[in-house]
C-alpha cells in the first residue's frame, strides 16, 4: 500500500513539474526582463514604468514584461552571466561593453538597429564605445560630463560670488568673467574661505574608493597636463599613471589633505559625495552631470542653491571633461524576438530616437515625473543626433527646465569642447590602483605621490596591459 502510495505521489509530482519549468510560457507570449525596473520603494518610478508596459503590451500583445531592478556591477557580472540570470536588457557603464563583448555576456543587435533605421540616428562617438568587429553591442541612454558642483549659499556668505537685484546669485563679474573656481588653484583658496568662515565644514569632497575615486583622478590628472593615462606606442600600450601631471594631481590632493581643506576620510564612494553636499559638510565636489539630482532627492536640497560648472585647470592650458554614459545591453541568451521587443519597449519609455506621439508622449511622462520629485530638470547630452529628433527633444526639454540656467550655462555651453572620453583599456581596474594611490595619499602625511604612482602604473603596465600586448 506505502509503495503504491509513494508511486502515485511521484507521478503526480512528475504530472506538475513541466507547471513549474514551463509555467511561464504558459499564454504564449514573448517574455522580455527589463533591468531598468526601478525599486519598489521608488513609487512614482514604478508607476511611470507600468504606464509604459501598459501602453507597449496593449499595442505589441505578443510580448510581456517583466520587471526586472537589476543594478550592474563588474564584481558581480560574471557570476549572473554564468548563472544565466540576466535580464533581456540591463545598464551598464561605457566603461563595460568592450569587457561583456569579449566574455560574450552581451549580444550584437547591429542587424535589429538597421531594421528599425537607428543605426545612423545614434551618436557615432557613443556608437564607437558599443562596438566591436563592426558590429554594435547596445544603444545609449544618454551621456554625462564630469564638473564641479557648487554650493552658492556658502560662496555668497564669504564673498567669493555676489547676488543680482532680483536675488539670484552673480557667478560673473562685469565683463563676464567667472567668479566661481576655474583652477585647482582657486579651489583651494575657495576650500581656505569655507574653513575659515564655517565650523565643521570643508571645501571639497574627494572620492578614494569603489574605484570613484580612480574615476575622478583621471579627469584631474587630464587638467593638470596628462593628457592621456595609457597611450599606444610602437605597436604595444603603454601606462602612464606617473606622468607628471598626474603626479602633479596628487600632489595637490596632498597638499589639499595636509592643509585640512578636504573632508576627512579615506575611503569615500560616489553616495558620499552628494551626501556630505546635501548636508552641507562641504561646498565643493566633483559629479557628473547625470548626477545633479542626488542631493535634491535625497537631501531636499533646494533648485536654487547649487550650479553646476565646468572642471577646473591645474596646469593653466589642459581643460577636459571626463565624457562617459549609460548604454543599454543585451543578453547574450536573449533572442531575436526578445531584441526586437526590448527595442521597441525603449521607444515606449523615449529612449529612442523617434519623434512620433508614442515616444514624445513618453519623454513627457518622464520629464512630469521628475517635476513632481521636484527633480532638478536640465539640458542633457543627448544619445542620438538625428535632427528631427533634437528638434523635438530640446523642444519638449525647453518647456519643462526648472533652474536658473546661469547657473549651469557655462558647463553646458563648453562640454562639447572639452569631453574627453575615458581611457580606453581595462578602465575600471585603473581606477581600483588609482583609489589606492589617493587612500595612501589620505591616509598617510607622508606618503610620496610619485612613488605610489609608479606603482599604480607598473601594476598597471604588468597586471593588464600586458595582455594586450601579448595577443601581438
Amino acid at each position: 500500500m506505502t509503495k503504491r502510495l509513494n508511486k502515485s505521489l511521484v507521478m503526480l509530482i512528475l504530472l506538475f513539474i513541466p507547471v513549474f519549468l514551463f509555467g511561464c510560457k504558459d499564454d504564449g507570449r514573448i517574455k522580455i526582463s527589463i533591468g531598468m525596473w526601478p525599486d519598489e520603494t521608488l513609487k512614482k518610478d514604478v508607476q511611470m514604468f507600468k504606464t509604459w508596459e501598459e501602453k507597449f503590451e496593449a499595442d505589441f500583445p505578443q510580448y510581456d514584461i517583466v520587471a526586472d531592478s537589476y543594478t550592474y556591477s563588474p564584481d558581480t557580472i560574471t557570476a549572473k552571466a554564468t548563472a544565466n540570470q540576466l535580464p533581456v536588457v540591463f545598464q551598464t557603464y561605457f566603461t563595460e561593453p568592450q569587457k561583456l563583448i569579449s566574455n560574450g555576456f552581451i549580444r550584437d543587435i547591429t542587424d535589429e538597429l538597421h531594421e528599425l533605421d537607428w543605426y545612423d540616428k545614434m551618436d557615432p562617438t557613443m556608437r564607437e564605445t558599443l562596438s566591436a568587429d563592426g558590429k554594435v553591442y547596445g544603444v545609449p541612454r544618454d551621456g554625462y560630463g564630469l564638473g564641479l558642483f557648487l554650493n552658492l549659499e556658502m560662496l555668497y556668505d564669504v564673498g567669493v560670488i555676489g547676488k543680482n537685484t532680483d536675488g539670484s546669485y552673480q557667478l560673473h563679474d562685469e565683463e563676464n568673467n567667472p567668479l566661481y573656481p576655474t583652477t585647482f588653484d582657486d579651489i583651494r583658496e575657495v576650500s581656505e574661505l569655507i574653513v575659515e568662515y564655517f565650523d565643521y565644514t570643508y571645501g571639497i569632497v574627494i572620492l578614494s574608493a569603489n574605484k570613484n575615486g580612480g574615476w575622478q583622478f583621471s579627469n584631474m590628472a587630464w587638467n593638470f597636463g596628462s593628457k592621456d593615462l595609457q597611450v599606444y606606442e610602437n605597436g604595444t600600450w603603454q601606462a602612464k599613471l606617473n606622468h607628471p601631471g598626474a603626479v602633479s594631481a596628487l600632489e595637490w590632493l596632498k597638499m589639499m589633505k595636509t592643509e585640512e581643506l578636504l573632508l576627512p576620510g579615506a575611503s569615500l564612494s560616489y553616495a558620499d559625495w552628494y551626501a556630505k553636499i546635501g548636508s552641507k559638510q562641504v561646498a565643493m565636489a566633483f559629479c557628473g552631470s547625470d548626477a545633479l539630482s542626488l542631493p535634491i532627492t535625497n537631501f531636499n536640497y533646494k533648485l536654487d542653491q547649487f550650479a553646476f560648472v565646468p572642471m577646473p585647470t591645474g596646469d593653466g592650458e589642459s581643460h577636459y571633461s571626463l565624457y562617459g554614459g549609460t548604454p543599454y545591453v543585451f543578453s547574450s541568451n536573449a533572442s531575436d524576438e526578445q531584441v526586437k521587443g526590448a527595442l521597441l519597449f525603449l521607444k515606449y519609455m523615449g529612449r529612442s530616437p523617434e519623434v512620433d506621439e508614442i515616444s514624445l508622449s513618453a519623454m513627457e511622462l518622464g520629464y512630469r515625473t521628475a517635476r513632481e520629485k521636484l527633480m532638478p530638470i536640465l539640458p542633457t547630452i543627448k544619445a542620438w543626433v538625428d535632427e528631427d529628433y533634437l528638434e523635438e527633444a530640446e523642444a519638449l526639454e525647453q518647456e519643462y527646465i526648472n533652474v536658473n540656467m546661469d547657473y549651469f550655462r557655462d558647463f553646458f555651453d563648453s562640454i562639447n569642447t572639452m569631453k574627453k572620453p575615458e581611457e580606453p583599456n581595462y578602465c575600471q581596474d585603473m581606477y581600483g590602483l588609482l583609489d589606492n594611490a589617493i587612500q595612501s595619499i589620505l591616509s598617510n602625511p607622508n606618503a610620496d605621490p610619485n612613488s605610489l604612482l609608479t606603482t599604480a602604473n607598473n601594476q598597471f603596465q604588468n597586471i593588464y596591459l600586458s595582455r594586450l600586448n601579448d595577443r601581438g
